[in-house]
């Protein structure tokens, strides 16, 4: 009977050492059998990485699985700032499963997380509007401006307007392209699901405003300019080679305002950017000096314009600023 006994355990044991690598392998492979067959199964994702990792140090530590092709940084879409994650592009399916076992590895204090990258889902269809010159164009990098966005669609045809979209002085990743021709338009929209600044663009024909007037966004003129005044609101100053300028995009750079107002013939002589106290980010805002006064007169007719996609508003400065005027005393 005790031999009986033993032979019921050692037996257990038996069965027990055999079905543990079993459910080891089941847990360490689910995500390569999810790759489809399109796929090599040579990418994987890195997560849970301190924020002050380097494209040096990850191929460092994942050298003895493979040859790393290519780092994918993921960022937070809102702020732009790494999400402590990335994709590895591997030389081959072998390697990328050499590196999953490096799972729960320690880096910098912080354990981790590899394993192998799900499929990228195909871009899903969405019906087209009506043909016409204008595009919409979606899922924009914080990144992008108006040169980005011209080098992407160069070979489409003339882009005669861009028109970023902002609620509350924020970007919303989205903007509107004026075409010359449909046809150009239809070779833009042809772009949809394309990368510009490591992202999948969303391209459409965009749906004109209906009813009450105005432009095709609504706009109360079809000038190019917004229905909102961007002239000086304040009277001239004797004297006066200062201007105010607002609505900056945040690309903007001495040789950028150099040039739009050089259009109008106005020559700045210096530029004073504003930026927050707090975090030192630029505010939008800035000062434009001239040579003469009556350069300023020709500046101002640049009121309303746009730049890199942003209508820039002008006013008169030299003048004694109200407390708190234009984000508080210079």
């Amino acid at each position: 009977k005790k031999e009986k006994k033993e032979k019921k355990r050692e037996a257990e044991t038996e069965a027990a050492a055999e079905e543990a690598p079993a459910k080891k392998a089941k847990t360490e492979t689910p995500a390569a059998t999810a790759a489809p067959s399109g796929d090599s199964g040579a990418r994987v994702y890195l997560g849970n990485l301190p924020w002050t990792v380097s494209e040096e140090q990850i191929k460092s530590t994942f050298e003895d699985c493979g040859s790393i092709g290519n780092i994918e940084w993921l960022m937070h879409s809102d702020t732009g700032k790494f999400r402590g994650a990335v994709f590895l592009e591997f030389d081959s399916a072998d390697a990328a499963q050499s590196a999953v076992q490096k799972n729960g590895a320690d880096m910098d204090g912080r354990a981790m997380k590899v394993e192998l990258a799900q499929p990228k889902k195909a871009p899903v269809a969405v019906e087209e509007n009506e043909p016409n010159e204008s595009v919409f164009l979606g899922n924009l990098s914080w990144n992008v401006d108006e040169d980005s966005v011209r080098a992407a669609f160069k070979d489409c045809g003339e882009l005669s307007r861009i028109k970023f979209l902002e609620k509350d002085g924020q970007f919303m990743g989205k903007a509107f392209l004026d075409f010359d021709t449909v046809d150009s338009a239809k070779a833009a929209v042809a772009k949809n699901g394309e990368d510009l600044l490591g992202r999948p663009m969303k391209i459409n024909y965009s749906k004109p405003k209906t009813g009450g007037g105005g432009d095709k966004w609504g706009n109360a003129n079809s000038t190019g300019k917004p229905q909102r005044s961007y002239t000086p609101a304040n009277p001239k100053p004797e004297g006066c080679v200062e201007l105010f300028c607002g609505n900056l995009p945040y690309s903007i750079d001495e040789e950028k305002i150099a040039a739009f107002f050089k259009e109008v013939g106005a020559t700045v002589t210096n530029t004073r950017w504003l930026n927050d106290r707090e975090t030192q980010e630029f505010k939008g805002i800035g000062f434009v000096s001239f040579e003469t006064t009556e350069e300023v007169d020709k500046a101002v007719k640049k009121a309303g314009d746009y730049l890199d996609g942003r209508p820039i508003r002008i006013d008169y400065a030299g003048q004694k600023k109200k407390e708190n005027a234009w984000g508080g005393k210079w």
